[in-house]
């Protein structure tokens, strides 16, 4: 039984310092080293930080959908009572402060929370009795296990934000902590997805190598861009641009069970490019001048049924004419 694998059992906790305390009397037990001992301060870090990002990625979208499906799509300005609004405005200034600052990395509001306001939507008394309990709970005996815990990841996180070490026994609790966490996201969009129709993994997000970042409000149907007008970012391509972009597919599903393909036309006949996998990459030359690309991205999963006939999931994007290369064009 592997130390990892200790630390994912699914059983509930009494409290959150108790779990680290047992998982390193179940290594003395075992006559087990730390495995992130022979880590490099660096490797160690990075690692820390990957699993808080992520973790920070999947409370973001747990708190958007519930937030959405409460009080609407402008749940940032939703008042509960005319005195009191759902977000607390020192919170609310701060989120669109950063949001002006850099829209790039930040496309939502939501995009803007830090580890300290995911800690106070989940854990305030009446969010977490109308929105979280049922997801939180019973893998968590309650808000002050929940609060707890976020009190040893904040400055763990805190440590590495500014560059100070961290101890292989916090890593192990960032690790440990963050884990347990996504797994009851995890289990709550599983239960969610029992309920639906079709209880399918989709594309939630497309990043491209522009800077662009979108963000999908509605999976339902299949998922058109046009990167002309209003609707998306204008991208203006030229012969000898070199592109990429990158599909996110929903992470409650195991990427094993599905299949990501791609194509890059330039008419109904003339492939650019074909491929397959979430990253979509393609080099642009005199002949595709003139013509408007564009890009389909299907997931199929590896079910005998499928959401729309053939594939359970698509992307198309619309892009602008290709231009000539700018050395040609004077």
């Amino acid at each position: 039984m592997s130390f990892f694998k200790f630390l994912k059992r699914e059983e509930t906790r009494e409290n959150a310092d108790g779990l680290v305390e047992q998982s390193m009397n179940f290594k003395k037990k075992m006559n087990l080293g730390s495995p992130l001992i022979d880590l490099t301060e660096t490797e160690l870090r990075d690692l820390c930080r990957h699993h808080i990002d992520t973790f920070e990625k999947w409370s973001r979208r747990i708190i958007d959908e519930k937030f959405k499906e409460s009080y609407g799509l402008d749940y940032f300005n939703y008042k509960i009572s005319p005195e009191q609004p759902l977000i607390k405005s020192e919170i609310k200034k701060r989120i669109e402060q950063r949001v002006r600052d850099n829209p790039g990395r930040f496309p939502r509001k939501i995009d803007a929370i830090l580890l300290e306001d995911v800690e106070y939507f989940l854990c305030r008394d009446d969010l977490y009795n109308s929105q979280f309990k049922n997801i939180l709970e019973p893998f968590y005996s309650g808000i002050l296990e929940v609060r707890k815990i976020f009190d040893r990841l904040i400055p763990i996180r805190n440590k590495l934000s500014h560059g100070n070490m961290i101890s292989v026994h916090e890593a192990e609790q960032c690790i440990c902590y963050t884990g347990d966490f996504i797994n009851v996201y995890k289990q709550y969009y599983i239960n969610v997805g029992k309920e639906k129709d079709y209880n399918v993994p989709v594309f939630l997000r497309i990043k491209d190598n522009l800077g662009n970042d979108m963000i999908r409000e509605n999976s339902q149907e299949i998922w058109e861009v046009h990167f002309y007008g209003r609707t998306a970012p204008k991208i203006q391509l030229r012969s000898g641009d070199s592109y990429k972009l990158w599909v996110e597919v929903d992470s409650s599903f195991d990427s094993s069970f599905y299949e990501i393909s791609w194509i890059v036309k330039q008419d109904y006949s003339t492939v650019i490019k074909k491929g397959t996998g979430n990253v979509i990459e393609f080099t642009l030359n005199n002949k595709n001048v003139s013509y408007a690309p564009e890009i389909f991205i299907y997931l199929v999963t590896k079910r005998d049924w499928h959401r729309f006939h053939g594939d359970d999931d698509v992307i198309s994007l619309r892009y602008e004419k290709i231009l000539p290369p700018i050395e040609e064009t004077y």
